[in-house]
């Protein structure tokens, strides 16, 4: 919970954000640290954000690294 709706003002609960993330913040968007340490992403209408696996045409055991 945001410290500003009475959340806890801990390192537990933050998230460091670059200016243009922290602004929406301010403008309806909520992030969600999970207890398994993953973030969750959430629009002003509460939708979640998902990101999805970047598609490519090459098979995925011949990608370098």
């Amino acid at each position: 919970m945001h410290w500003a709706d009475g959340g806890e003002t801990s390192l537990e609960n933050s998230g460091l954000l670059c200016e243009r993330h922290h602004t929406k913040v301010h403008h309806g968007f909520r992030i969600e640290r999970r207890p398994d340490g993953r973030w969750r992403t959430y629009r002003p209408d509460s939708t979640e954000i998902l990101i999805l696996p970047r598609i490519t045409a090459e098979p995925a055991n011949s990608r370098a690294g």
